[in-house]
């Protein structure tokens, strides 16, 4: 007898990997469509820091100047930057699906729509990161660190003008909601509660984004997870549907059909 079971899931998995994958596919494409004029993203992140220093929030340079001062640390957040923001978006995401799978169509879902949002964003009002602001207090750690090869190679798949929302602390935030809630150990748990706060602050270190950009990734990862909320509520009820049908259908056949409630519980003299 042949088992065909573990062929279908290995297709179920890749339709989900390709999706997934379709989705960070958006970046480069986007990064196309953006293009490399400068002057209107950097106009928009001008006008954030402006904001900033009216609510008294502009503490980035301050940071990002001490951080310079500890050239360590700066190389190892902008690695941190460069490196984690991917592969732990898909820990997660993998996690869920061997670990939790009653729950990956929810994150899954949180993370599309999340990916989608992004990229609308970026389209729409293209915003310059504060390293690549003049005069702003920032340097361009990018280029600095890891030399404008990799630079240009990095702009290829990510526009530079993609800074708000921070993707990197939206997708931190998915990730960090699934570890925190559904971690099966207290490690897990504890990493889930760190990680995306961590994001945050080497964002702000490494001079990619201001503290309003990931304000602007909180608003998106919470329409998104809404959104994948409904979507999942809705799935479930269309699933349920035809269970309610079939127990009813197979309740008539067993029991015939009823000409009122409580019809025949009447006694026999009165029929």
């Amino acid at each position: 007898m042949i088992h065909r079971v573990p062929s279908r899931r290995w297709g179920v998995g890749l339709r989900q990997s390709l999706a997934l994958l379709g989705a960070l596919a958006l970046c480069p494409v986007a990064a196309l469509v953006i293009g490399g004029d400068a002057d209107a993203p950097i106009a928009r992140a001008e006008a954030l820091i402006a904001t900033e220093r009216f609510l008294g929030i502009h503490v980035e340079p301050a940071v990002h100047t001490w951080a310079r001062a500890h050239p360590d640390l700066l190389m190892t957040a902008s690695g941190f930057y460069v490196l984690a923001h991917v592969p732990v978006a898909g820990w997660a995401l993998i996690w869920t699906w061997f670990l939790r799978r009653d729950r990956f169509g929810l994150v899954r879902d949180t993370f599309l729509w999340t990916q989608g949002i992004l990229v609308a964003i970026y389209l729409l009002v293209p915003t310059a990161p504060p390293r690549l602001v003049p005069g702003a207090g920032f340097a361009d750690t990018l280029t600095g660190l890891w030399g404008r090869e990799f630079a240009d190679s990095a702009h290829v798949l990510q526009s530079p003008f993609a800074a708000v929302p921070s993707g990197h602390v939206a997708f931190a935030l998915v990730a960090s909601g699934v570890f925190a809630r559904m971690g099966d150990m207290r490690w897990l748990r504890v990493f889930g509660w760190a990680y995306a706060p961590v994001v945050v602050a080497v964002t702000v270190v490494t001079a990619n984004h201001l503290l309003l950009d990931a304000v602007a990734a909180v608003c998106v990862v919470g329409c998104a997870y809404r959104l994948a909320a409904w979507r999942q509520a809705r799935s479930d009820s269309s699933a349920c549907a035809p269970a309610a049908q079939e127990r009813q259908a197979r309740g008539r056949a067993l029991h015939g059909p009823r000409s009122a409630p409580g019809l025949e519980r009447l006694p026999d003299h009165v029929m």
